[in-house]
């Protein structure tokens, strides 16, 4: 079957295209509302522009696609493979993208809000500007992937990885990261205002300038994370791990650390205004210059703690 076909087919109302072949076609800017196309193969099909609302695309292979500008709001796209495919500016919202294949995908400035992309693969994908607010990505593969200036605000990422992700400026209010994967992941100047990292793994992650105000990082793994003039007031680090972190300048104003592992770490002109230190591991720790102020340090450990006038605690 070629284009010309199937738009005679679909004018007559057939809307079922299953298994069909039509790779390299032409279908810009056509109207496919509805269509039937699953498990179809259209690799470097060009689709830009075109109207694919709620399509049937479970299945489909859209390897190197162009789809720029494409309207796919309400389609199903189970299972689909658009590895390198172009998406930008194409409207995803409240799309179904379950265990998709998007990797190496260009999907900047792309609308997915709403959208389900639970345990899919979008790693080295370029996802910068995209909109995925309150989309579902538990589980899927980011690594590598570009999410700089994204909003994914109210996305949910339960145990997602997000391995050496560049999400610089990205927003992340509210979102849920779980026991997600941000290894080597840089997230400066981002916005996490009130985000969820419980038991997330942020190891030599790049959050200097970001915003974590009211951020839960329960149980997280700071080790190495740098975190140079964060603000960290009113997060919730109980039971954390900050070894050798890098929190110069930080404002950890309210913050609740007890029982954090500070080991090795940097707070040179720190801001520690109420903040809970009770039964904190402080050996180490480079405090020059902090401003401690109503600091609780019950069972605190000090052992080769630099003071903020200077002087080494024994």
């Amino acid at each position: 079957m070629n284009a010309e076909d199937l738009l005679r087919r679909y004018a007559g109302g057939e809307r079922n295209f299953h298994t069909t072949d039509l790779c390299g076609a032409n279908l810009r800017e056509v109207d496919l509302s509805g269509i039937i196309l699953k498990k179809a193969i259209l690799s470097e099909v060009d689709l830009s522009g075109a109207n694919l609302v709620g399509a049937d695309l479970n299945g489909v292979v859209l390897k190197q696609a162009n789809l720029d500008g494409t309207r796919l709001n309400g389609s199903h796209l189970i299972g689909a493979d658009l590895y390198a495919a172009n998406l930008t500016n194409a409207d995803l919202s409240g799309v179904i993208l379950w265990r998709a294949g998007l990797k190496k995908a260009i999907l900047y400035q792309a609308d997915l809000g709403r959208a389900n992309l639970d345990e899919a693969n979008i790693t080295e994908a370029n996802l910068s500007r995209a909109n995925l607010r309150g989309a579902k990505l538990s589980k899927a593969n980011l690594s590598q992937t570009n999410l700089t200036e994204a909003n994914l605000s109210r996305a949910t990422l339960l145990e997602t990885k997000l391995i050496l992700a560049d999400l610089r400026g990205a927003n992340l209010e509210l979102a849920e990261l779980i026991k997600a994967n941000l290894t080597e992941a840089d997230l400066s100047r981002a916005n996490l205002e009130g985000a969820n990292f419980s038991e997330a793994n942020l190891t030599r992650v790049n959050l200097s300038g970001a915003n974590l105000t009211g951020v839960n990082l329960h149980r997280a793994n700071l080790i190495e994370a740098k975190l140079i003039l964060a603000g960290l007031r009113g997060a919730n680090l109980e039971q954390s791990e900050l070894i050798k972190a890098n929190l110069t300048e930080a404002d950890l104003s309210w913050a609740r650390l007890y029982n954090a592992n500070l080991s090795g770490a940097y707070l040179r002109r720190a801001i520690l205004t109420d903040v809970d230190l009770d039964s904190a591991v402080l050996r180490g720790t480079d405090l020059v210059e902090a401003k401690l102020n109503q600091v609780k340090m019950n069972n605190v450990d000090l052992n080769w703690v630099t003071m903020p006038d200077g002087t080494v605690h024994f």
